[in-house]
């Protein structure tokens, strides 16, 4: 049969049918999908001169039904398909897809099976670029086949080659086509195929940020889609309205309007509530809304778009916080914007509490840190900084309002920031400093009163190396070095003597000499703007009955002098603090404090080099806690009577070894909270 068309070949020609090769199959493939087909393949076969000799798209779908060709094929622009296809278009192409062919073919024969009734037919129809005004096809048979589907094949192909045609080059471009269609009908198990390879939608569409939400208005069921895109689109945010039949009923821009955040986004919203309706928009004003007919209508789409507005920003906010975490490490690690802390636990606090802020910032208005210079951020910062850190805080808000015009959802939820990270870094210091002063009222109780049932292996060490902070709150934060851990065990191994234990250290004439207890932490320290310094702190423990003297300085000089003899441990770039304590100190160690005092260090003793020797009396360690912590625990008017109390109804009425065994117990399980305190800031 020859159906003629109404249309001359030059107006074909003139009607803005596509030219390039890619666009037209993906009209043939959106043809396949509008006829309901679940799975659309796309084949071709290369030749010896790497062209491309035959190509054909077959799809699953419903077949074109034979008594609406005159209708279909006939008709040239007067096309009845307003569907789902067509770049979202909202009118269709008119009929103007299935001359497409001529871009790339100068033949092209479709194959259908469609169902009449009970029975499957099968026809063929076959154009020709030569002769495009007409449209020669078959008479259906009747087929035992019970599947119905159409597969079109192009002969005498001109432009296409292996290379424009491999799935390197087809699967961007059909993923930008089709993404979203694979993605929304996921659960229909929908797809694309070239040559056996499937087209990935995860490519394009973020799916662990895109969602659906379903909401009802006034008895309307919508569902919501939310797409958000792994890349930049061309289009412009839109919105699309869908009726139950997926036929496109009206589009518009969302009112996402934030440029500075990489929230690529599409919405589809499928309802009966467009299935009567064409043109559908919601943000416009009411003057401006005058096809629909009733105000409920006109109630029904602002509630719609208030719905996908939140749907949005609900969103937005995961992927904000999400990106906020990124950007502000960036901000302190790579950048290195971010104000200098010290390593105190006040100083690591402040430190948390202005990532905090920044990151809240940064969700709610990542335009506020857009491209900013390096220097102006850190400006910035450090600003933001010294308003956290004083009683202006709560002026954060008014700033912040200066830059960018809040919602006031927006202001209310970042006040409640300022206030909640205030509260929290007052109750997590209260809770930090608690701990603390624990530690430091028992270690007094065994030192001072339980004197002769402690020692410093079994109690004072337990306690003391699992909190470094009793020596300077950097020691706290520092890691121990293992090799040096072993040195130390090796020494000890060399002065007596160990069996089966093979020290790899030089050995020490020296080995009349003991150290009682002791250890070591290392941590970097900046020398110069080029170099950095190993600082290692070692730490020499006695038995609170036993006093600091010239003898125990001798040992443990002693014990420096051989680790400066070897080779592992002598370099330039290491220093060293040893440092001994004890209940008490007799008056030569008095003097060498005067020798000393003008190096404007407390407690120095001797020094060679990078190497520094510490005395140290338990009163100095705690009156130096007390010191450092002075200011907070007079703000937070702490009541160490208070401590003690509940200390000594911790270890009830035990007295003697056994008491200080409970003392020690409860040290090492305080100092275990506290430390994860500090890992926390």
């Amino acid at each position: 049969m020859i159906i003629p068309l109404s249309v001359k070949n030059q107006s074909i020609e003139t009607s803005g049918i596509t030219n390039d090769y890619k666009e037209a199959i993906c009209e043939y493939i959106w043809n396949g999908f509008e006829a309901h087909a679940t799975t659309v393949s796309v084949r071709y076969s290369p030749n010896v001169a790497f062209g491309i000799d035959e190509l054909i798209i077959k799809d699953n779908g419903d077949g074109i039904n034979y008594d609406d060709l005159s209708e279909t094929f006939g008709a040239f622009l007067a096309s009845k398909k307003n569907l789902l296809s067509l770049k979202m278009k909202a009118k269709a192409n008119k009929g103007k897809g299935r001359f497409s062919f001529t871009a790339f073919a100068n033949n092209v024969e479709w194959s259908t099976i469609y169902k009449d009734g009970a029975s499957y037919k099968e026809y063929s129809i076959q154009m020709s670029n030569n002769k495009k005004e007409v449209v020669d096809c078959t008479d259906p048979q009747i087929v035992k086949k019970e599947t119905c589907g159409t597969e079109v094949k192009f002969n005498n192909i001109t432009s296409l080659t292996v290379e424009n045609m491999s799935f390197e080059v087809l699967e961007p471009f059909l993923l930008k086509e089709f993404a979203w269609f694979l993605y929304l009908f996921k659960n229909k198990n929908v797809s694309i195929v070239v040559n056996d390879k499937e087209i990935d939608y995860k490519k394009y569409i973020n799916t662990d940020l895109s969602s659906k939400s379903l909401v009802t208005i006034e008895g309307y069921r919508f569902e919501i889609n939310l797409v958000v895109w792994q890349e930049a689109i061309k289009e412009k945010f839109c919105c699309y309205y869908f009726d139950s039949a997926d036929a496109l009923k009206g589009r518009e821009t969302t009112t996402f309007n934030r440029n500075t955040i990489d929230f690529n986004h599409s919405v589809f919203v499928k309802s009966e509530f467009f299935d009567d309706k064409e043109d559908v928009t919601t943000n416009q004003d009411d003057d401006q809304i005058g096809l629909f007919d009733s105000q409920e209508e006109k109630k029904i789409l602002k509630a719609l778009r208030r719905s996908i507005q939140n749907f949005i920003e609900k969103t937005i906010g995961v992927y904000l916080t999400e990106k906020a975490d990124a950007e502000v490490e960036k901000m302190l690690n790579v950048k290195k914007t971010f104000p200098q802390f010290t390593d105190d636990i006040y100083g690591q606090m402040r430190k948390k509490d202005l990532k905090k802020v920044t990151t809240e910032i940064y969700k709610l208005e990542p335009q506020i840190f857009y491209k900013l210079k390096p220097v102006q951020e850190k400006s910035l910062l450090a600003f933001l900084n010294l308003l956290l850190s004083s009683e202006e805080r709560e002026n954060v808000l008014g700033i912040i309002e200066q830059l960018v015009e809040l919602s006031p959802q927006q202001r209310h939820d970042f006040s409640q920031i300022l206030k909640k990270t205030s509260l929290e870094n007052i109750i997590e210091t209260i809770k930090f400093i608690e701990e603390r002063y624990k530690v430091i009222e028992l270690l007094k109780s065994i030192v001072y009163d339980l004197t002769q049932f402690a020692n410093e292996r079994d109690h004072i060490q337990k306690i003391v190396e699992r909190q470094f902070w009793l020596f300077g709150e950097q020691y706290n934060l520092a890691s121990a070095d293992q090799r040096m851990q072993k040195a130390l065990q090796q020494y000890t191994n060399i002065l007596y003597g160990e069996e089966n234990i093979k020290a790899s250290l030089e050995p020490d004439i020296e080995n009349e000499r003991r150290m009682d207890i002791f250890m070591c932490n290392t941590r970097t320290v900046e020398n110069t703007f080029e170099t950095v310094l190993d600082e290692n702190i070692v730490v020499e423990l006695k038995a609170p009955k036993v006093p600091l003297t010239k003898k125990v300085l001798r040992q443990i000089e002693d014990y420096m002098d051989f680790v400066r003899r070897q080779p592992q441990f002598n370099s330039e770039f290491r220093k060293w603090k040893f440092i001994a304590v004890c209940k008490e100190i007799d008056e030569y160690i008095k003097s060498q404090y005067k020798v000393f005092e003008d190096k404007g260090k407390i407690g120095l003793v001797s020094k060679s080099e990078n190497y520094e020797v510490y005395a140290f009396t338990w009163d100095d360690i705690f009156r130096n806690f007390e010191f450092r912590h002075k200011p907070m625990l007079e703000r937070l008017k702490y009541d160490k009577e208070m401590v003690a109390a509940e200390l000594q109804k911790q270890v009830g009425d035990t007295d003697g070894r056994e008491k200080v065994d409970a003392l020690t117990g409860i040290a090492t399980g305080a100092v275990i909270l506290c430390n994860n305190k500090v890992s926390k800031c």
